[in-house]
């Protein structure tokens, strides 16, 4: 904000030191120039992206004056001028109330750090120009997640940001919340709101949604949507290396096999399964709306200091649609990853479905809001449609299409309450034979959204694709959103409008706006610090944190729903992008929440991979776009499910991905540090594209050490078996505790879990004793085929230092990973029958037995 005459005085008399001396009068002298008075004016003016832009990506910025000519703006780096030029009067912002000048970088081919923009004293903040200059914001908005689960504690050595962009620090770190340890009451065994049901369920997973403690299906649904969303867009679209793979976040389950992205979401998506109605409860297979504490807790408070009780709110239809949505997006994405999980999923989505269409009216009620948002939702068409949609794409069942083909799109935007365009998006980007017409249209009616989008960002003074009566709670989230569909329209055309337009968008995020403020904790010179959340409440109390870097603020809100931003703000309706404070009581412009960090971490995806150079319009998304129309009649598409679909009861391949892998190398497979991969058959460098991006190069996989490498003979050339994501628990009572990954269906107290199963065995790590310092463990091959298992390699390692001492029954080699291949008298395994091999060993560094994911051939 521009400073006070006084202040002004006061910093000048300073400078020149000059005590004491009217401004006029050292203006009348000549020390002092009109023209002197007026470079004083702002720091952070041009209002700029202040982490930085893409060499070829929409570099902008927005200087704010009273002048209505033309301006010269000088862009030096590191206080060296290296290019000039003329801002672009636009005149004043309806949203703001700023008399704006427009300044376009895109002639400027220099990068690096150290950027400054100026217009006569007026300087911006520093900023960069670098392909890299958001990748660490990527895994910043993304490390959101862990940070806010519930069940599990955060752990110093995970508190620090994915792929290293910011440290850990054991401030962020915290006990697991609401375990029923203490005065907290827990999710262990949480009961239904008073008078309303009979029984309890464990959800002791799934993220806090907000400020609060509370977990909310229909918000977390649309949450784990978009970041299961981002990993098929990366799956479908991109045609550059995973962002999101494993290793990159930085959370317990990292280095599995498995992207890290997919892990953040089953902890989520955990959470939604078990908020379902149980077989012979009334409404069975409803879904209950939300769940949390009986009355309001104040701050600060972590999650596991809550003494509150926690309650079941009774079902609804909007929460039970949202389950059969992401329930069936789960089946299709884990199909090939965890086929038990997949199975599970498909199972609750089917009987999601089935609930909702029994009890189509079960609208919110909004009686169990003490201690915790509402979340009504008084119209759920568009979430029969979603669900639809996704059933659809997962199972090829035609008696969804009725619900596809009688909804009409309105929407320019998607939200937890208005979930309509989540279907049509899945239905453009999901590859399969039985949606290629809905392809078509929804790729068409979501270019003619982005279109409209554009326009209205290209309106606007400063980047954001708001209309003025648009600046309403989560103003920030509803930007997000709008930026998801230019990104798609940009995959399907290949015009780099759309991709700029992303870009502009994350810069009004970054710093681009009237308050010349980055509303991304962290993520700059001037940025929000005071989120309003109850652990992250530094501003309150010096014994709580302040918060890590990437969490995104609700952003400008005319509405000013709380006292403390109508005292601050009142007023500012009349320029509702000023309607903004970085204060930690204004809930109602400050909050943070999962729903709007979701799609910021899906635009920064998104605008990386653009980084990367993908051009748009790649092999998976060159469907012709020419319809307007979004409905399509059943008869242009193949009515046959039998061929396609999945039922609940079957691990049968899910039709919305082909999971064919073209023939690997002979019989060879890749021994990656441990794990069996096919080779590659035409990529000669690097992870290949032959199948999902699982399989590997000759020549990458000749580069490991010994014992690694190419494996040959004997093993499938088909995928690989994909270890599950499920962190190993901690000790029970049990004295064989099972390695294999916790299917929805058992307790997360359990210590046993459903195994990783495919088409040739079972492969199951059992501690079978254990002690102080030591333990005896069996891995349990079972071969669930219908033919003899010829011989066998597993593998397996482990995180905490554990050792094994000596072995039986099999031939061991490696130090972590180990390596156990049969012997001759074992090496068949007979179909239904199964071998074990014994070792003995010394625990790591972990007080219980460490269980790892046993994987190889033989574990498909």
């Amino acid at each position: 904000m521009k400073k006070s005459f006084k202040n002004n005085e006061q910093e000048f008399a300073r400078t020149l030191s000059v005590k004491r001396t009217p401004l006029y009068q050292l203006i009348g002298t000549g020390l002092l120039t009109l023209a002197a008075l007026n470079a004083q004016a702002e720091v952070g003016n041009p209002r700029v992206n202040q982490l930085g832009y893409l060499p070829t990506g929409a570099k902008t910025a927005t200087y704010k004056t009273n002048q209505t000519a033309a301006q010269t703006w000088q862009l030096r780096q590191n206080g060296t001028v290296i290019a000039s030029g003329q801002t672009q009067p636009r005149g004043t912002d309806a949203a703001s109330g700023d008399n704006l000048h427009n300044i376009d970088l895109s002639a400027v081919n220099a990068t690096g750090t150290g950027f400054t923009l100026s217009v006569g004293g007026d300087t911006s903040y520093n900023f960069a120009i670098s392909n890299t200059a958001l990748k660490g914001a990527l895994y910043d908005s993304l490390k959101y997640f862990y940070h806010n689960r519930s069940g599990i504690a955060i752990e110093t050595q995970y508190t620090g940001g994915g792929n290293g962009s910011f440290a850990s620090q054991s401030k962020w770190s915290r006990p697991a919340g609401h375990l029923n340890i203490g005065a907290n009451k827990g999710d262990i065994n949480v009961p239904c709101w008073s008078g309303t049901c009979n029984y309890s369920l464990n959800v002791s997973k799934g993220w806090y949604d907000a400020g609060d403690h509370g977990k909310y299906v229909v918000n977390g649904g649309i949450s784990v949507w978009t970041l299961l969303n981002l990993y098929e867009r990366d799956t479908h679209l991109s045609s550059n290396g995973s962002l999101v793979g494993d290793g990159k976040l930085n959370i317990p389950e990292s280095t599995n096999g498995i992207a890290d992205v997919l892990d953040e979401a089953r902890w989520q998506m955990e959470f939604l399964l078990a908020m379902q109605v149980p077989v012979g409860q009334a409404k069975a297979g409803m879904v209950h709306h939300k769940m949390h504490d009986v009355g309001w807790t104040g701050f600060p408070l972590a999650p596991h200091e809550d003494p509150q009780q926690r309650a079941l709110v009774p079902p609804s239809t909007a929460a039970t649609l949202n389950l059969a949505a992401t329930a069936a997006q789960c089946a299709r994405i884990w199909q090939d990853i965890d086929s038990g999980f997949a199975a599970t999923c498909l199972s609750a989505a089917t009987r999601a479905w089935d609930a909702a269409q029994a009890n189509p009216n079960d609208i919110y009620s909004g009686n169990y809001d003490n201690g915790g948002g509402g979340y009504g939702d008084a119209n759920v068409s568009d979430e029969f449609y979603w669900a639809a949609a996704e059933l659809y794409i997962t199972t090829g069942n035609s008696k969804y299409l009725s619900t596809i083909n009688n909804f009409v799109i309105t929407r320019n935007d998607l939200g937890w309450a208005d979930t309509e365009l989540a279907g049509l998006i899945s239905l453009a980007m999901v590859p399969t034979s039985h949606t290629s017409s809905l392809r078509a249209s929804a790729r068409q009616k979501i270019i003619t959204i982005a279109d409209a989008n554009l326009a209205t960002q290209n309106a606007s003074g400063y980047p954001a694709p708001l209309s003025t009566l648009e600046y309403y709670w989560g103003s920030n989230g509803a930007v997000a959103n709008k930026l998801i569909l230019m990104g798609l329209a940009y995959d399907f055309t290949g015009n780099d409008n759309y991709a700029k337009g992303v870009g502009k968008g994350l810069n009004y995020f970054f710093g681009q706006n009237t308050l010349s403020t980055s509303f991304v904790t962290g993520s700059g010179t001037k940025t929000v610090t005071q989120p309003h959340h109850r652990f992250w409440s530094n501003a309150i109390s010096a014994n709580y944190p302040a918060p890590p870097p990437g969490a995104l603020s609700g952003g400008p809100n005319a509405g000013l729903e709380d006292s403390t931003s109508v005292s601050l703000l009142g007023g500012c309706q009349s320029r509702p992008a000023t309607c903004w404070a970085d204060n930690i009581n204004a809930y109602a412009v400050n909050e943070i929440t999962i729903n709007w960090n979701a799609p910021l971490a899906w635009n920064l995806a998104f605008y990386n991979d653009y980084a990367q150079g993908n051009n748009g319009s790649n092999s998976s998304s060159s469907i012709a776009v020419s319809s307007s129309s979004q409905a399509t009649s059943s008869s242009s598409v193949s009515s046959s499910s039998s061929s396609v679909a999945v039922t609940s009861s079957s691990s049968s391949s899910i039709s919305s991905r082909s999971s064919s892998v073209a023939s690997s190398l002979g019989a060879q497979q890749c021994n990656w540090y441990g794990t069996l991969y096919p080779l590659c058959v035409t990529t000669t460098s690097g992870w290949g594209y032959e199948n999902n991006r699982s399989c590997i190069s000759a020549s990458t996989c000749s580069g490991q050490p010994a014992p690694f490498g190419i494996v040959g003979g004997g093993g499938s050339s088909t995928a690989t078996s994909s270890v599950a994501s499920s962190r190993p628990l901690s000790s029970s009572s049990s004295s064989v505790r099972s390695s294999t990954p916790a299917s929805s269906s058992i307790p997360a107290s359990s210590s046993s879990s459903v195994a990783s199963v495919g088409t040739g065995g079972k492969c199951q790590y059992l501690v079978s004793n254990e002690w102080n310092n030591g333990f005896t463990a069996t891995v349990r091959i079972t071969n669930t085929g219908n033919s003899p298992i010829n011989g066998w390699t597993v593998n397996w390692s482990y995180s905490d230092g554990t050792r094994i001492t000596n072995s039986w029954n099999a031939s061991l080699s490696g130090n972590n990973p180990y390596t156990a291949s049969n012997l001759n008298w074992n090496g068949t395994i007979p179909a239904g029958q199964s071998v074990e091999i014994g070792f003995q060993g010394n625990k790591g560094s972990s007080a219980a037995a460490q269980i790892p994911v046993v994987s190889g051939a033989v574990c498909n």
